[in-house]
């Protein structure tokens, strides 16, 4: 609404169903994909965080630790070194620098 778009409108620009988004918007479904989310978020011309409501800049220190621990722990299953991390830094950098071209 606050963008000045009807239901309609919107499952026809991102090419998801009305009955679809529907029942987001009535919270009968409430896990849709992450791909889904983009798609109305660039109709919407805002992003992921905007959509899902938790904003990039508001993650609290605990927060922040909490995901550090589970990438780690993510990049110890699958088979990184603690020397590779940096690399991986790098890419992270670059997304982040890419999400605020958009």
């Amino acid at each position: 609404m606050a963008k000045g778009i009807s239901l309609t409108e919107l499952a026809e620009q991102s090419g998801v169903s009305k009955s679809y988004l529907n029942s987001l918007e009535r919270n009968i479904k409430s896990n849709p994909s992450i791909n889904v989310i983009n798609r109305l978020a660039d109709v919407l011309d805002t992003n992921l965080h905007d959509i899902i409501g938790t904003g990039e800049d508001q993650a609290s220190p605990a927060q922040e630790s909490q995901g550090l621990e589970l990438f780690n722990e993510e990049a110890k299953k699958a088979g990184i070194e603690e020397v590779d991390l940096n690399e991986y830094k790098q890419v992270i950098d670059y997304i982040k620098w890419k999400k605020k071209q958009r």
